[in-house]
């Protein structure tokens, strides 16, 4: 796609966002057949909608995640300066809200404690079920090698919070 196309899918992409909200999949859906009706076309035709569907769906995603209008960003100092620092070590710039089913940028998630909460909560429960699926992989390698699968060092914190679920 060349850099002009690129620029008018993710403006595509914002204005249906700005419809029918941060849902990739729906956005994808909307815009996909507009947006590439040659692609479509082939892909139908091949019989790989649902792959072509899953990259575009892919991409719509990255867009969503990685907005960078300076006109409608909001200052984490807008919220409060005592945030920034916490703010600082986050690793993204939004976070998805498995209730708002969008990504959702850390100011709003500022301004929206609750929203924050489900934030955090779909987060926490997404890396517990990557630890129970490590732990599972190194019984497989166990069964596999004969041997106890060795454990890389965990990330540790300082705030060890657990929250509630």
């Amino acid at each position: 796609m060349l850099d002009s196309q690129s620029a008018a899918f993710a403006e595509r992409v914002w204005e249906v966002a700005s419809q029918l909200g941060n849902n990739a999949p729906k956005i994808a859906d909307d815009i996909m057949g507009e947006a590439f009706p040659l692609t479509c076309s082939q892909a139908r035709a091949e019989g790989a909608m649902r792959m072509l569907r899953i990259g575009i769906i892919s991409e719509v995603k990255r867009i969503l995640r990685n907005r960078h209008d300076v006109l409608t960003q909001t200052d984490f100092a807008d919220r409060c300066d005592a945030f920034a620092p916490l703010v600082s070590d986050l690793r993204s710039k939004s976070y998805f809200v498995e209730s708002a089913e969008e990504y959702v940028v850390v100011p709003d998630l500022i301004a929206e404690p609750d929203l924050l909460d489900d934030a955090r909560r779909f987060m926490r429960r997404k890396g517990l079920e990557c630890l129970a699926e490590a732990d599972r992989l190194d019984a497989l390698y166990a069964a596999v090698t004969g041997e106890v699968a060795p454990i890389p060092a965990t990330i540790s914190t300082d705030k060890p919070d657990m929250g509630e679920f």
